[in-house]
């Protein structure tokens, strides 16, 4: 039997979709036959009763088995501990779900597992799952991929965890697709992590850094196929598609139909029951608004925001040319390649001379990173610095990104 688990809190109950989608593209791949492999849901009370039936009509119709274990009901302590003792956490970007991997234990099930998969909802399965079920990784903990084969070094190169030393760069993995070997976990892992974290406040992804900090050293890499970061593939692969694990992370989901990656989320997504009549209409409004009134609005913000400021640019070094192109940069404009080991430093620097002259065009798909990094020495989105890619969006038919996805569908 194959053990495969994800961890939902759905509190708009938006984002279960995302987890059939996934789920769904397990068994459209799968060699194995019917009943041998079990998908395990790690919810809440968040988990509506329409989308729990979603579920369940996925696994029949693909005569694969799933059980929904209620953390709120076999955690409850754990959820008071993490509650109690990481706020800063709970109460900001992370919800409480991003830490239901690290509940679960051999014997938190009916039967006793050995072994499990466990994927984040924003992946797509493409290969056949007894790859990674199979992979030999007897004598380790968990296995995972390393970010620096992952993302190519994106992501990872401003982590607390790699600038303090604690971790290597080369051995720093993402936690979106874990194999954990429970009778190689210690089942006090868990309440010695958290207070560990708590000590530790200042890591940007609490429960992969915990992760990092107990197994860096002692776990199995796996091939970069099990967790295939969409932007990196992206630019990478040509608009081409392999037999691997897709992981959607940040804004790299869209509707273009011309992005072989995008195209292959909506092959499994519409064969899910989440794709019915309800869901174009949705679609259907929704891209109209970010078509209309959201570009618009855009637009009058940032003419806003720019008024009486120096345009100053900071590109990742692979678009370099698309944005002096794009934005024709004058000579007279200061323009930064943003560096890989550092990308918010040279902002930074540069704002802190500026007295609030300058405002940065940021482009690079570590946005959303960089942009929390500003926010924490005090600089403001929409002031100092915005998401120059926005302004692409209309040219390159690429208007919803991930999290208005979530809200369109």
């Amino acid at each position: 039997m194959i053990h495969i688990c994800y961890g939902l809190f759905d509190g708009q109950g938006l984002y279960s979709k995302f987890t059939g989608t996934s789920m769904l593209s397990i068994f459209e791949n799968t060699s194995a036959p019917p009943n041998s492999i079990t998908v395990h849901i790690l919810h809440d009370s968040t988990l509506t009763q329409s989308n729990h039936d979603k579920f369940v009509a996925i696994a029949e119709k693909y005569k694969q088995k799933l059980e929904f274990f209620n953390v709120e009901v076999f955690c409850e302590d754990k959820i008071r501990t993490v509650i109690e003792k990481l706020k800063k956490y709970v109460q900001s970007r992370f919800s409480i779900g991003a830490f239901y991997r690290l509940m679960i234990h051999k014997n938190s099930f009916n039967e006793k597992i050995s072994k499990m998969i466990y994927l984040d909802s924003d992946t797509i399965v493409n290969l056949d799952i007894q790859e990674l079920w199979d992979y030999p990784m007897e004598e380790y903990a968990i296995a995972a991929v390393p970010e620096f084969w992952a993302t190519r070094s994106y992501m990872i190169t401003d982590k607390y965890l790699i600038h303090s030393g604690k971790v290597t760069i080369e051995d720093y993995f993402c936690s979106g697709v874990l194999v954990l070997n429970f009778d190689k976990i210690d089942e006090n892992f868990f309440y010695t992590g958290i207070d560990w974290l708590a000590e530790n406040l200042q890591c940007e992804c609490p429960d992969q850094d915990l992760l990092n900090i107990f197994f860096t050293n002692t776990y199995c890499k796996l091939p970069e196929k099990f967790n295939s970061f969409i932007g990196v593939s992206q630019a990478l692969d040509n608009n081409l598609i392999y037999r691997k694990i897709y992981h959607y992370a940040g804004d790299c989901l869209g509707l273009n139909m011309k992005n072989a990656h995008d195209k292959l989320f909506f092959k499994y997504f519409t064969k899910t029951p989440w794709f019915d009549i309800n869901m174009l209409q949705n679609l259907y409004e929704g891209t109209l608004k970010i078509s209309a009134f959201d570009i618009n609005n855009f637009a009058v913000q940032i003419s806003a925001a720019v008024s009486g400021k120096k345009r100053t640019f900071a590109v990742a070094p692979e678009v370099v040319d698309t944005a002096k192109q794009f934005f024709m940069v004058k000579e007279s404009e200061e323009f930064f390649e943003l560096d890989a080991e550092n990308p918010a430093q040279s902002i930074i620097d540069s704002l802190n001379q500026s007295n609030g002259e300058k405002i940065f065009f940021i482009m690079s798909d570590n946005y959303e990173q960089i942009g929390n990094i500003l926010v924490a020495n005090g600089f403001i989105e929409g002031e100092d610095f915005i998401n120059a890619m926005l302004f692409l969006s209309n040219n390159q038919d690429n208007l919803a990104y991930f999290y208005r996805l979530v809200k369109l569908l």
